[in-house]
């Protein structure tokens, strides 16, 4: 008996592996198949997932998700203010834009909605102009340097434009909205460091000046343990952080000028490596140098809180092996809470750490040609 079910299951095994042979290759199995039938997510889920994704800080799945849904479901409210929120923290500021705009847009969308949106789309406007602006400003002599180049000086302008736009239509909906006038204070006063024209500068500069006080006037109290960044807190704008006394006594910076304090207090800088790899294999019979590096410059967007602290620190140019260096020397600064008309404000600036070339102790010849006999 047990030789026959053995020989039934060497039967079997032997059939089904035949057929196994005879599928065709591209034939998926039946369980791959099926969830490759299951139908969509709904957007509801789709939201819900997105959401926990979310909160864990898993910011590029969490986009897949609202993504998913609003191909669904295009004019879904909660969709697009997630979607926008999202891509902001992924600093994909034109696709923020366009949600926050789209929200804003619905039909039947409540006054208060559309001012956010509105609000949060000039702040997109905001961060990339900032980062322009940042990268080619400087302070030469104690003054602002535009190094602005012409194709970036018109996209630039645009981007303010319409960054001011968007604050005045949530100011228009919402007039004590504190957040939206801090926020075209911002892009007013990136037009001034941007402008080529003396006048338009300080045009920019008090128009800059008069939105920074409306903030104050109707933002919340400042607390002492205030150390997150909070771009919408009022907050003064100004081009560069003096690297030295003898520099900040030169430096003529309209802002730096109205403000009480805001001043570094401790400086300091950038621990640079000390030797950078040749990007070729060296040759023989050529020479290297010792301890030698290319020169260049980091520039890190700072936010000062009203206590003094550093909150935030942002690459706005710089060279990735100096990078790291640059943000956690900018990092330990300290600084003079600073007033104006004797109200706290953060501070937002630069600080700029160059490294120069080290002139070499030696030079040697790697692997020297010997003399023939």
């Amino acid at each position: 008996m047990k030789t026959i079910f053995l020989a039934l299951g060497l039967i079997l095994f032997g059939s089904q592996s035949q057929f196994v042979a005879q599928t065709p290759a591209n034939n998926k199995p039946a369980t791959q198949k099926a969830e490759q039938e299951k139908p969509d997510l709904p957007a509801s889920e789709l939201i819900t997932q997105g959401k926990a994704l979310y909160r864990t800080a898993r910011f590029k799945q969490a986009m897949a998700k609202f993504d998913a849904a609003l191909k669904q479901e295009p004019d879904n409210d909660e969709a697009l203010g997630l979607a926008a929120e999202t891509a902001f923290r992924l600093d994909s500021q034109a696709a923020a834009r366009e949600h926050f705009l789209k929200r804003a847009g619905l039909s039947g969308q409540k006054d208060s909605v559309k001012a956010y949106s509105y609000h949060r789309a000039a702040m997109t406007c905001w961060r990339e102009a900032h980062d322009l602006v940042a990268k080619y400003i400087e302070i030469k002599n104690g003054k602002v340097a535009n190094n602005l180049p012409e194709s970036t000086q018109q996209e630039v302008s645009d981007i303010i434009s319409n960054g001011i736009e968007y604050a005045t239509r949530a100011l228009n909906l919402r007039s004590n909205f504190a957040d939206a006038y801090n926020i075209r204070n911002l892009l007013h006063a990136e037009a001034a460091l941007a402008a080529n024209d003396e006048t338009m500068a300080k045009s920019s500069w008090q128009k800059s000046l008069d939105d920074v006080r409306m903030a104050l006037a109707m933002a919340k109290p400042s607390y002492p343990d205030r150390d997150s960044a909070d771009f919408n807190f009022p907050t003064v704008r100004i081009s560069e952080f003096a690297r030295t006394k003898e520099e900040q006594e030169k430096q003529t910076d309209e802002m730096v000028k109205i403000i009480e304090g805001g001043k570094p207090v401790k400086r300091v800088q950038a621990i640079f490596p000390a030797t950078r790899p040749a990007a070729k294999p060296v040759e023989p019979g050529s020479t290297v140098t010792k301890n030698s590096v290319s020169p260049g410059k980091v520039k890190v967007e700072v936010l000062i809180s009203t206590e003094g602290k550093v909150i935030f620190s942002h690459i706005v140019d710089g060279r990735s092996d100096l990078n790291s260096a640059a943000i956690l020397a900018a990092r330990a600064w300290t600084f003079e809470p600073a007033l104006l008309d004797g109200q706290p404000v953060q501070v937002s600036g630069v600080i700029s750490f160059d490294l120069k070339p080290v002139k070499p102790a030696a030079t040697a010849p790697v692997n020297p040609p010997t003399k023939k006999p």
